[in-house]
């Protein structure tokens, strides 16, 4: 076949735009150059937290990918951290949040809040703590409170907003900073009579209710397993009472709940013993409840308290 001097041409300029369309297609994302060397990603200038703050962008770092923890002063003695995200946050993200946060001996008491951020919205009840080891001293920690309160009413404001893709956690401005130290295990007792079932082996008196007259009220504390600590006052309740009703496992996920005066997710089993005395006409009971905290620090005790008529 003839072809002509200008149809070649053609030709040669089609196949080279063509070439030109397919390498285009196909070559590498162009990306945004930068002084030194490529990287792979757009450069961003980075905010470094002042000293002060510096103790909670590390606390609050996230499990999952983030693009930004900021702390900023919220007035009234207090801060915001505000932590954006990398993607959309949903309720698993949140709860994995706070997991980790319990990993690390903080505690956060309430609900989140889904919406945008606000400075004046308050609950009944939350509460924000971090707990820490004493070196040299057993069965003793540290805790730090962080709950933000409203200047006017007093009440603790909403403990964590999530709004899209921010966390947004209000805290007292000394959280952190400032910390008071816990005796898990009293090194002295107050004098009281042990209750009928008498106390699991190990275990000490930390304080003593006096509410009810008619009732006695006492917390013990242990360090120990859960599973031994049920399985003792159980067999001791079958001992004394006709009826025993047990509420709970080990294996129940925490519910919010207080522990040891702190107010953090914990396992919480009820055992329950009643005795009907027919000459009496009175019902006789004994109620034991255990606690074990999520949190890391308090884990590996067990709070116990016993009631009894």
């Amino acid at each position: 076949m003839l072809t002509t001097q200008p149809h070649r041409r053609a030709t040669r300029l089609a196949a080279l735009s063509l070439a030109g369309f397919m390498t285009l297609a196909v070559a590498t994302p162009v990306r945004a150059s930068s002084a030194g060397p490529d990287k792979g990603y757009l450069p961003v200038e980075a905010t470094v937290p002042s000293p002060v703050d510096a103790h909670l962008t590390e606390l609050f770092t996230p499990p999952f990918g983030y693009r930004e923890i900021k702390v900023t002063p919220g007035g009234s003695a207090r801060k915001l951290v505000t932590i954006t995200s990398d993607r959309i946050l949903n309720g698993r993200t949140v709860r994995k949040f706070n997991e980790n946060l319990l990993s690390k001996g903080i505690s956060v008491f309430g609900a989140a809040y889904y919406g945008d951020f606000s400075w004046g919205r308050t609950v009944v009840d939350a509460a924000i703590t971090a707990t820490r080891k004493v070196a040299g001293e057993a069965d003793t920690i540290e805790v730090s409170e962080g709950i933000a309160r409203d200047p006017q009413s007093g009440e603790p404001l909403m403990p964590l907003t999530v709004s899209v893709d921010e966390i947004s956690i209000p805290l007292r401005e000394d959280f952190g900073t400032s910390w008071r130290k816990v005796r898990l295990i009293p090194d002295r007792e107050p004098a009281v009579t042990d209750p009928k079932t008498g106390r699991y082996p190990g275990s000490r008196v930390r304080l003593v209710r006096e509410d009810d007259p008619d009732r006695k009220d006492l917390f013990y504390a242990v360090k120990g397993n859960l599973v031994d600590v049920e399985r003792y006052f159980e067999e001791r309740l079958k001992d004394l009472h006709r009826t025993v009703i047990v509420t709970g496992s080990e294996t129940d996920e925490p519910a919010p709940t207080e522990i040891f005066g702190i107010k953090t997710p914990a396992q919480v089993i009820v055992l329950s013993g009643y005795t009907f005395q027919a000459a009496t006409r009175k019902l006789s009971s004994t109620e034991v409840t255990l606690k074990r905290a999520s949190d890391a620090n308090l884990a590996p005790y067990v709070e116990v308290e016993v009631t009894e008529n």
